[in-house]
């Protein structure tokens, strides 16, 4: 009797067992696509897919940045080390189409050195940047079908290179193939609906891309509107009261040097992904589907469509104060790797 009692107590702990695990979502793959240095709050993006990380609600995957600029990739390099992801792998489009050779928050944070000269922040010994496409098609290639999120919060360039990409190799299958395959949908920050006069920046710096991106990508789109981003602004006194932790913070660093503090930055890649994160939320809302045509030199138009590839995010007044108050509780917890 009392051997099938154990038995029992044994079965019971693997039902228990068995559920729990079901009861734990599998991590969303991601990959970030920027074009790190032209607007501060790609670096707050990127700090809240590592808290993501850090919690097992997401599998980063890569990072991909076109900015032609070295020391984009470098910051990122950086923002790896700290964040305690250094394994991260970091994909450059050396094709960049615009001259971003300017000094921004990225050449400045690199160039900050310790009371000692030394460099201030950490690098990885060897950084390997590899070329952006060929990254994505190694890394996509050996994801599960329809498994992965890209957030492109940038321009379109690496987009519209990857789908024109053919085989090589890592899989037989083109570039388009290989997202319809992989990609469950692209969260991303582009385009503006409500002010049709407005040529938004991603859009406008790279119009043949988006066009192509748009007309031919075999997946879905969530798009992130430039009105959007306006209507979440992050504290500047977040900022200058929340990062008392000791040590010096390349975030914080970038922030102070994108402009003159103190000044509320607008979230538009940081809503993009929020969504990518936390797509079941109830602080955004998606509209119908539709499709969206980009003409006169770089302003958006959205149709809605039966079974269009796009749906437009919105928030009201009280959702936009719930992403606030997220953004706010992610930004100023400590990453995994500094407790």
């Amino acid at each position: 009797m009392k051997r099938l009692l154990f038995i029992f107590v044994l079965l019971l702990a693997g039902v228990n067992a068995t559920t729990q695990a079901q009861d734990i979502p599998t991590p969303q793959s991601i990959i970030f696509e920027t074009d790190m240095g032209n607007d501060i709050d790609d670096a707050m993006a990127l700090d809240i897919l590592y808290k993501n990380m850090d919690a097992n609600r997401i599998n980063l995957l890569g990072i991909s940045v076109h900015k032609n600029n070295p020391h984009a990739a470098e910051f990122i390099d950086i923002m790896n080390n700290w964040y305690g992801h250094k394994r991260i792998p970091i994909g450059v489009n050396t094709a960049a189409v615009t001259d971003m050779g300017a000094m921004d928050y990225c050449t400045e944070v690199c160039a900050m050195n310790d009371k000692d000269g030394m460099a201030l922040f950490n690098r990885s010994k060897k950084p390997k940047f590899e070329e952006a496409v060929e990254m994505y098609r190694r890394i996509l290639s050996a994801q599960d079908d329809k498994s992965v999120v890209i957030v492109t919060v940038g321009f379109s360039t690496t987009m519209a290179a990857l789908l024109k990409s053919q085989a090589d190799n890592y899989s037989a299958m083109s570039g388009k193939e290989l997202v319809e395959r992989k990609v469950k949908y692209f969260s991303i920050m582009a385009g503006e609906f409500d002010n049709q006069d407005h040529r938004e920046f991603n859009i406008e710096q790279d119009i043949e891309a988006a066009k192509y991106f748009f007309e031919n990508s075999p997946v879905p789109f969530v798009v992130t509107p430039f009105k959007l981003g306006t209507q979440v602004l992050y504290p500047a006194k977040s900022i200058v009261e929340d990062f008392e932790w000791g040590v010096k913070h390349p975030f914080i660093e970038a922030y102070k040097r994108y402009k003159n503090m103190p000044y509320d930055c607008c979230t538009f890649d940081v809503i993009a992904t929020y969504y990518a994160c936390y797509p079941e939320t109830e602080n955004l809302t998606l509209s119908e589907e539709g499709e969206v045509e980009i003409y006169d030199g770089g302003k958006t138009r959205f149709t809605p469509k039966k079974g269009g590839r796009f749906r437009i995010l919105t928030a009201n007044e009280e959702q936009c104060s719930k992403i606030r108050e997220y953004f706010i509780s992610t930004l100023t917890t400590k990453p995994r790797s500094l407790r």
